[in-house]
């Protein structure tokens, strides 16, 4: 048998013909960014769930709007009638007619003084354009659930209450 058709192969050429051949990571990358997505979209559609079934609420300024009037919880002026009927007025009421403006009674609505107001930095700040213009400002805490407003001016607390028009 002749042996001259028979080609050479080298060590090398061997090596590499029985080589397992480098897979792309391609499909790997392209696998990592779908299961990155996957995650994102799952978080999306849980804060989009959680933001439909949170309550909604107003902000404090608005909120200050709605109501008809704010009365002072404490210290009414009651006055009897002729008919043993004792009326009560509240001693302070606040209406905030709208945003920065409002107007505020001491006497049941005989004298009203206005006032501009703010909010800012949790502070009820409030001018009153009285005898004389007044400043005050008050942390405040507004409950909305119960309507009631809580300022406070060092120690000194007062709680006014919302009253709304269709009460």
């Amino acid at each position: 048998m002749d042996n001259s058709n028979e080609v050479q192969v080298s060590q090398e050429e061997l090596k590499k013909a029985f080589q397992a051949e480098k897979k792309s990571k391609k499909p790997l990358v392209s696998l990592i960014i779908l299961i990155i997505g996957i995650i994102f979209l799952l978080a999306g559609v849980v804060f989009l769930i959680i933001s439909f079934t949170r309550e909604t609420r107003i902000q404090d300024g608005e909120y200050l709007l709605l109501a008809k009037e704010w009365l002072l919880d404490e210290g009414e002026d009651c006055v009897s009638s002729d008919e043993d009927e004792i009326n009560c007025t509240p001693s302070v009421i606040w209406k905030f007619t709208e945003i920065g403006k409002g107007t505020l009674t001491t006497n049941g609505h005989i004298d009203d003084y206005d006032f501009i107001w703010a909010i800012e930095d949790k502070k009820l700040k409030i001018e009153t354009d009285w005898l004389y213009p007044l400043n005050n400002e008050y942390d405040y805490e507004l409950n909305q659930d119960e309507g009631k407003l809580v300022l406070t001016d060092g120690e000194e607390v007062a709680v006014l209450r919302a009253s709304f028009e269709d009460e």
